[in-house]
């Protein structure tokens, strides 16, 4: 396979995803879903209504439902239910994290030249803290879903990190397994790559077009820093 050329000349900062990039936990996302489309429909949603949405935006939803009917009370209790059925779930996964293959050579590499590294993820911290300490992968920067009202697709994490890191959108790159992931880094003004697992299909990315698409983590460096043969 031909060697990726990097994107940049100049890297200020690369932003990873954590599920499904660096790490594997095969959080159960159907289940989620079911969990947070059940609070919807109780709320006075269809389903029909937020069947379509990401499993955040579906709690968003519900959330603005209630509050537009004047039931702050209820909407707030709708909130904490949901954060803590979506916790619970990450958690449970999290405590069977596996590194996917190279993470660590890939941040260590990084390191060596001065390049800033963040994690932004849509988990929450505490599963995603788990998730770090079994890999034993250490980002200069976390951005969790409890450190920003907006998410993924949004590119709000992603101006977090990157302003904690001093870096330049322009001179940065967002690395993540899903569409989010590209949209989030277009949005904010980043390079972008796709990482494309073994158990998506060859075109999972076209739609979206990042600047490269890599089918591992060695690629991924490539597309980053020019390395010797």
């Amino acid at each position: 396979m031909k060697k990726m050329e990097p994107l940049l000349t100049s890297v200020d900062a690369v932003l990873f995803d954590l599920d499904g990039t660096l790490v594997e936990t095969n959080i159960d996302f159907p289940l989620m879903k079911r969990e947070m489309l059940a609070l919807a429909v109780q709320a006075g949603l269809t389903s029909e209504a937020v069947q379509g949405l990401d499993i955040l935006a579906v709690v968003e939803t519900a959330d603005h439902f209630l509050a537009s009917q004047g039931k702050t009370g209820d909407s707030a209790r709708l909130r904490s239910r949901a954060m803590n059925i979506l916790e619970e779930i990450e958690v449970h996964h999290a405590n069977l994290t596996k590194e996917i293959p190279f993470a660590r050579e890939m941040f260590e590499e990084l390191r060596t030249r001065f390049i800033r590294i963040g994690i932004v993820t849509r988990n929450c911290r505490r599963a995603s803290e788990i998730s770090l300490a079994i890999t034993r992968l250490q980002p200069d920067i976390l951005i969790c879903r409890e450190d920003t009202k907006r998410h993924k697709p949004h590119p709000e994490q992603l101006y977090k990190a990157l302003s904690h890191l001093n870096a330049r959108p322009r001179n940065s790159i967002m690395v993540g397994d899903h569409i989010m992931d590209i949209q989030s880094g277009k949005a904010a003004g980043m390079k972008t790559i796709g990482f494309l697992r073994e158990t998506r299909h060859e075109g999972f990315f076209d739609e979206i077009a990042p600047d490269l698409v890599a089918r591992d983590l060695h690629e991924v460096l490539d597309a980053i820093i020019r390395r010797d043969s």
